[in-house]
């Protein structure tokens, strides 16, 4: 429990999932609260602000271990299965190769997003993939029920260390420079294999990294000797990929919304959208040729109101074209910002608003990101 806790927040802890490092993080002052069914660390002392803005100019360390883990041998059969749900090529993927992508349903709607890697695991060939823990139920009950021979990694954590100085924060890992955007690697460490991924969810660089709980503590400790990391919690990691310009599931993705719909159409491997064997296949093919009603797109009130997940986008006449999907401040831009979906008709020469205490509050219609991705590319 967090120093101060009342009694409601106490009981709402209690029957929450808690991390390994739930221990650590309370030792450190974190404010905790509810996400996903688990009770996470949201920011620590210094704050959501601060927090957000060390990970833009130097380097921030997150506990995401309430996310799904799960490795899968890239065997014939369990290929089989999983290219029906999966828009890209299995069949031919690189070693070390990630790809951002998604489970879909028969109408082609999102069951979660993921990333996906290919790994050579304790010299087994292995599909590794991370999920969201909002959707761990569904995900799981879909993998448990058709894969053989998987491992559901519940003894490993996840971090994220992001920022342009993560390499310099993990320069006790050899040969980190040779890794470019999205690519993976296993190494060892106190004789245990760590799964490392140069990848994250802020826009900056940054390593996910696997790593099992037998050992986590002294590897947390090796991190913490670099004089620039600091610790930061989902408050931050949150508005640092609005800034980026990322989704969320539950707010910009769901059942109802496909790839396409939420312009991630890049996503997809061209030759799976004409594979029938893919869910959902001649949908996705049928919107990319004849376009989609709503357009994801990047929102700015010209006022200084904030924005709010679910407000409503109407025109002029108050008639509603569209909806804000995540909203919150950008300490970068020093605004408030927003991502949602609008009536692709609506996004030239309208005026567009949102509608606050029945006031009219302008939008203004912004490209995503919101501001430039530091990824390092090869």
């Amino acid at each position: 429990m967090t120093e101060g806790q009342g009694e409601d927040e106490k009981t709402l802890s209690n029957n929450l999932k808690k991390i390994f490092l739930h221990e650590f993080h309370n030792e450190r002052k974190a404010k905790f609260a509810a996400f996903a069914g688990f009770h996470m660390p949201i920011f620590y002392n210094d704050g959501i602000l601060k927090e957000h803005l060390h990970v833009r100019n130097s380097v921030g360390l997150f506990d995401v271990s309430h996310m799904g883990q799960i490795l899968i041998p890239s065997s014939k059969n369990n290929i089989e299965f999983l290219l029906k749900y999966i828009p890209i090529n299995l069949e031919n993927f690189e070693i070390n190769k990630s790809y951002y992508s998604f489970l879909l349903n028969e109408g082609g709607g999102i069951i979660d997003d993921l990333i996906i890697k290919k790994i050579k695991y304790q010299d087994i060939e292995h599909f590794y993939i991370v999920y969201n823990a909002s959707r761990k139920k569904e995900d799981e009950e879909l993998f448990t029920n058709n894969l053989s021979n998987f491992i559901l990694l519940k003894d490993n954590s996840l971090l994220a260390i992001q920022g342009p100085k993560s390499q310099e924060a993990l320069k006790f890992i050899q040969n980190l420079n040779d890794l470019v955007f999205m690519q993976s690697k296993i190494f060892t460490y106190l004789e245990h294999e760590i799964i490392l991924c140069r990848s994250g969810y802020t826009g900056e660089d940054g390593f996910e990294i696997s790593v099992p709980n037998l050992i986590i503590k002294e590897f947390i400790k090796d991190i913490l000797n670099d004089e620039n990391i600091k610790l930061c919690g989902l408050g931050s990691r949150d508005s640092l990929r609005l800034e980026a310009g990322l989704s969320l599931y539950g707010n910009e993705l769901n059942e109802n919304i496909t790839p396409v719909d939420a312009n991630l159409t890049w996503s997809i491997h061209k030759e799976r959208l004409i594979d029938k064997k893919l869910n959902g296949n001649a949908i996705l093919l049928n919107q990319i040729n004849s376009g989609v009603n709503f357009i994801k797109i990047g929102f700015k009130p010209r006022s200084k109101i904030m924005l709010r997940n679910q407000m409503k986008i109407v025109d002029i006449d108050k008639n509603e074209v569209g909806y804000i999907s995540s909203g919150g401040f950008s300490p970068i831009l020093n605004s408030s910002i927003g991502i949602g979906y609008l009536e692709k008709s609506k996004l030239t020469n309208n005026k567009i608003y949102c509608l606050i205490r029945d006031k009219l509050e302008e939008l203004e219609i912004e490209k995503l990101p919101f501001i430039s991705n530091n990824y390092k590319r090869g």
